[in-house]
C-alpha cells in the first residue's frame, strides 16, 4: 500500500478535505483484501477542487480522458460527464506505473456531503485522515449489481465488523 499510502499523506498534507472511499476505507477498517486504486469523495468547493488538481499535478496522476483537469472545477461539466457518459469517477493515473491510480466520485450519491456525514476519522503516519463509515460501505458494496467476488467477501466482512462494534 505504499503508493497508496503516499497519495493520501500528500492530500492530508495539502489540507485537501476528502473522504477515502472504496477498498482503501475497507482496508483502513480491518477488511484484509488487496487494492491498488484510491477512491476519493473530494469537497468540491473551488478552493479545496483546485489543491486536489495540484496534488495530482504533483504527483504526475494525469486524467484518463483527454481533458485538462481544471474541467472539473465547472459544475455543468461533471454533471455533463455523469449524465451524458455515465461516469461514477473521474480518474486520475500515472501513464508510466498505472498502479497509481485515484478515482474522485462523481455522483449525488457518492459525494463528500453524503460520505462525510458517515466517515471515521483515522490517524495516519501523524495525520488525520477521513474514512467513510462501515454502514455506508455496506450500503455501496450492497448496491453494486452485479457484485464481484472482491465485493461479496468485503460485505461478509463489513457485516461482521459492524456486529462486532
Amino acid at each position: 500500500m505504499t503508493h497508496l499510502r503516499e497519495i493520501i499523506l500528500k492530500l492530508a498534507d495539502a489540507k485537501i478535505d476528502f473522504v477515502i472511499g472504496g477498498g482503501v476505507a475497507c482496508v483502513l477498517h480491518g477488511v484484509e483484501r488487496f487494492t491498488l486504486d484510491l477512491d476519493v469523495s473530494v469537497n468540491l468547493i473551488a478552493e479545496n477542487l483546485e489543491q486536489f488538481i495540484a496534488v495530482m499535478n504533483e504527483l504526475g496522476l494525469k486524467p484518463r480522458v483527454p481533458v485538462p483537469p481544471e474541467s472539473l472545477l465547472d459544475a455543468d461539466f461533471r454533471q455533463m460527464i455523469v449524465d451524458e457518459k455515465n461516469a461514477l469517477v473521474f480518474t486520475f493515473l500515472d501513464l508510466d506505473d498505472p498502479r497509481k491510480h485515484v478515482d474522485m466520485f462523481l455522483t449525488d450519491d457518492l459525494s463528500y456531503e453524503v460520505m462525510a456525514g458517515s466517515c471515521r476519522e483515522i490517524g495516519l503516519d501523524g495525520r488525520v485522515v477521513k474514512i467513510a463509515g462501515i454502514s455506508k460501505l455496506l450500503e455501496l458494496k450492497e448496491s453494486i449489481d452485479p457484485p464481484r467476488d472482491k465485493d461479496q467477501i468485503d460485505i461478509k466482512t463489513l457485516k461482521s465488523l459492524l456486529s462486532d462494534g
